[in-house]
């Protein structure tokens, strides 16, 4: 690095606020860029400057594969990382997959279920299938050449093994990380931030289950009423972000999880929501 090497800065490419945000607490200063992921030239002049600043970038190919679901698509199926050349069916179980990336380097630091009720972290697979996921997506990565940042990627579990349905950069959509806090395993935007000023992270196992259910208005209880329910990790309320809310319990296993989501959304959503 070339300039202010006793202050830890990152790149952020079109900046998520969450980021932004944790940049602010941790002190880290935020070098920003607006560019659209598909202007390949636009995009390689602007990794460029950030790179020549000292700043760890990820190579433009990499964003721009990532920023199109047709070529992650083209490339899972030209790599024959889908098992036999398997499809996803509608009703496969559905996973996603937070991985941290520094150096090239893939981290998966959480594994989250879809479920009728909602979302469950972690998802309540066996040590193969875990491995097997974990193993895909990795794969995929590399394969793009993705270097520094988190990403975020669907993956389906069909009868012939796991399946990737999508793959993008960046963190997931709320409540994912509530989720993944409240399940003690990581906290996303912080790890993320480290991951892109080249620093590794040691994450934790999760120490138990964590499930968010979906809020939607009208509702019952205000925010503050809702913080004093028993096993209530978190809540968001119906519009805060501009689409519906969620509320996050945590559980010692995932049949509880699941209950404990389902009952706690019943006090809070009105009949016929």
């Amino acid at each position: 690095m070339n300039e202010h090497n006793d202050v830890r800065r990152i790149f952020l490419l079109n900046p998520d606020q969450r980021l932004v945000r944790e940049a602010a607490r941790a002190g880290v200063q935020v070098r920003a860029a607006r560019v659209d992921a598909h202007d390949e030239p636009a995009l390689r002049a602007s990794l460029a400057e950030a790179a020549e600043a000292g700043l760890c970038v990820n190579p433009a190919r990499a964003l721009s594969v990532l920023a199109a679901p047709a070529a992650v698509a083209r490339l899972v199926r030209d790599n024959r990382l889908s098992p036999g050349g398997a499809e996803a069916a509608p009703d496969d179980p559905r996973l996603t997959v937070e991985t941290l990336s520094v150096h090239g380097m893939h981290q998966a630091v959480a594994i989250t279920a879809h479920t009728p009720y909602g979302l469950l972290h972690p998802a309540p697979l066996t040590d193969d299938t875990a491995a097997e996921v974990r193993a895909v997506v990795t794969a995929l990565l590399d394969l793009t050449g993705y270097q520094y940042g988190p990403a975020h990627t669907s993956v389906a579990l069909t009868p012939r093994g796991p399946v990737i349905t999508g793959c993008r950069e960046g963190l997931a959509d709320d409540p994912v990380p509530d989720l993944v806090k409240a399940a003690g395993g990581c906290d996303l935007a912080a790890a993320a931030v480290e991951v892109l000023s080249g620093q590794l992270v040691d994450t934790a196992r999760p120490r138990r289950f964590a499930a968010a259910a979906v809020l939607d208005a009208p509702w019952r209880l205000e925010t503050a009423e809702v913080g004093v329910l028993p096993h209530v990790r978190h809540v968001s309320p119906p519009g805060a972000g501009g689409g519906p809310g969620h509320v996050v319990v945590h559980a010692d296993s995932p049949e509880v999880a699941a209950q404990r989501a389902t009952s706690v959304r019943g006090l809070l959503v009105e009949d016929g929501c």
